[in-house]
């Protein structure tokens, strides 16, 4: 944008200038029109021109955008006074009645003399690329943020960079940084493997015209080619043999383009790579992330300025869902995990209970119940302070985290009380779970106190087996602590067998 040329602008001409609304589509249209135009404005010194509003509007466009220059021009005629816009050689003039239909009308009327036909073709074209890559950016990001998970979140996310009804690349992957900051290690990928996947793919979409709503379906099944994506998995970008690539990741701010050697430097060969490649970063409030790439590998078609414009855009939507996604995840973890041990909250584990009490019944699968307690606590907290009683708890969690199977419920019921649930086991699985949970705490210097259940062994009903590994839980406390009983046998050391 060009600054008023003398003579000066007046200031009273510049106040109403400032002040004339003007439609955001037409801010955006003129930022878009080719720069070798200027908007002219015809003064007679010492006057201030009385402009109508779709003039001063105009005006205030070519102020706006970048692409167009904006200048003086001394004319002798008052008559001679207003806004012209000049291109080429040729001068669009609006008539009176352009100024009177408005600034939509004067706009058209001025694309319609200074354009060519092809050139309006392409602005027309771009503003449609524009509307639809924006309304499908809006489905995307509404999509993203209903995501159940950060993986599916970042799978609708490139299938934006790829559908046809946004960006259209052929191919977009996902790189994520490692915590250390200096590996990117590859994580998503959409997109086919090969050629001819590719032209699979492309009839198949245009065979059942599936809509953007249909294409998110099929991502959140997983109901896509996941070749590329084994491909990229198999990638780690390392800082210590590419320092040049990783300095200027941290310094872009905008997309930028690989050139086919570039990126061959950077990952071999384990996939076709194409001709140019374009990279954003994922950079939500200024902290790295990850980075995406995209490229045209099987229709061959050079990265359209269009595609560059809006490629961040994309990305950057991506970046704060990301990050939002990623809060509510570490949000929800709090929610579930007892802060101090690393196992489930008491409320998490009631409710972890409920549903695998209710699933063994269903399927008439047997669950054993083990409760746990850490003997004379309370004189650790007494004699050796809280720190050290909340150091043994802390290491109890991580034992029991350690020791137990994946499909094992664990919580910590209060105090230094824990539940443990391992469903699908009998009584001798459990006990012997349970002495072995014993003895590797008793390596730490953690006496422990276990009272057991199975169901339907032991109990009518699974909601029955806290209250039965309760009671024997007392018994082993009144018969001298640092055992274990299971129903109504005797309580047993962690180092018997059996």
């Amino acid at each position: 944008m060009d600054h008023l040329d003398q003579p000066p602008f007046p200031e009273e001409l510049q106040r109403q200038t400032q002040i004339a609304s003007v439609p955001l589509y037409l801010r955006t249209l003129f930022t878009r029109l080719p720069s070798d135009m200027t908007v002219e404005l015809g003064l007679v010194s010492g006057v201030t021109p009385t402009l109508p509003l779709a003039a001063r509007q105009l005006l205030k466009l070519g102020l706006f955008s970048e692409q167009i220059s904006v200048r003086t021009r001394a004319v002798a005629d008052p008559g001679e006074q207003g806004v012209c816009v000049v291109r080429s050689g040729r001068r669009f003039t609006p008539t009176a009645g352009d100024l009177d239909a408005g600034i939509s009308h004067l706009t058209r009327a001025m694309l319609e003399a200074l354009l060519s036909p092809a050139e309006f073709s392409l602005l027309t074209e771009s503003f449609a690329f524009q509307t639809s890559t924006l309304a499908t950016l809006r489905t995307l990001t509404t999509f993203m943020l209903e995501a159940d998970d950060v993986d599916q979140a970042l799978f609708i996310m490139l299938s934006g960079l790829t559908s046809g009804y946004a960006l259209g690349f052929n191919r977009a992957v996902l790189f994520t940084l490692d915590e250390s900051g200096q590996r990117l290690d590859g994580a998503k990928a959409i997109g086919p493997i090969d050629e001819a996947e590719a032209h699979r793919v492309w009839e198949a979409v245009e065979l059942e015209d599936k809509s953007l709503e249909d294409l998110i379906a099929d991502l959140a099944h997983r109901n896509f080619d996941t070749r590329f994506q084994q491909a990229i998995q198999r990638l780690s970008l390392r800082e210590e043999g590419a320092p040049r690539f990783f300095e200027r990741l941290r310094q872009a701010r905008a997309p930028f383009v690989l050139s086919r050697e570039a990126l061959l430097d950077l990952v071999g060969r384990p996939f076709d790579i194409a001709d140019e490649t374009i990279v954003a970063t994922l950079r939500p409030h200024g902290r790295l992330l990850g980075v995406v790439m995209a490229d045209n590998r099987y229709n061959g078609a050079p990265i359209s300025q269009d595609q560059r414009d809006y490629f961040s855009l994309f990305t950057d939507q991506t970046a704060l869902a990301w990050e939002n996604l990623a809060l509510l995840k570490r949000v929800e973890a709090l929610a579930r995990e007892d802060a101090l041990t690393g196992v489930l909250s008491r409320r998490e584990l009631e409710s972890r209970m409920a549903i695998e009490f209710a699933r063994c019944r269903r399927h008439g699968r047997p669950c054993a119940l083990v409760i746990l307690d850490i003997d004379l606590f309370k004189q650790v907290n007494d004699t050796r302070g809280h720190a050290a009683g909340d150091e043994m708890l802390r290491t109890l969690g991580a034992i029991l985290t350690r020791e137990l199977r994946a499909d094992d419920i664990v919580g910590r019921f209060g105090g230094d009380e824990f539940v443990v649930v391992m469903p699908e086991i009998g009584e001798a699985q459990a006990c012997q779970v349970a002495r072995r949970l014993g003895r590797r705490a008793r390596e730490h210097g953690i006496s422990l106190s276990m009272g057991g259940a199975c169901w339907p062994q032991h109990v009518a009903q699974p909601e029955d087996l806290f209250e039965r590994a309760d009671q024997r839980l007392y018994e082993v406390k009144r018969q001298g602590r640092s055992g274990i009983a299971f129903a109504e046998a005797a309580m047993c050391g962690f180092s018997d067998e059996g």
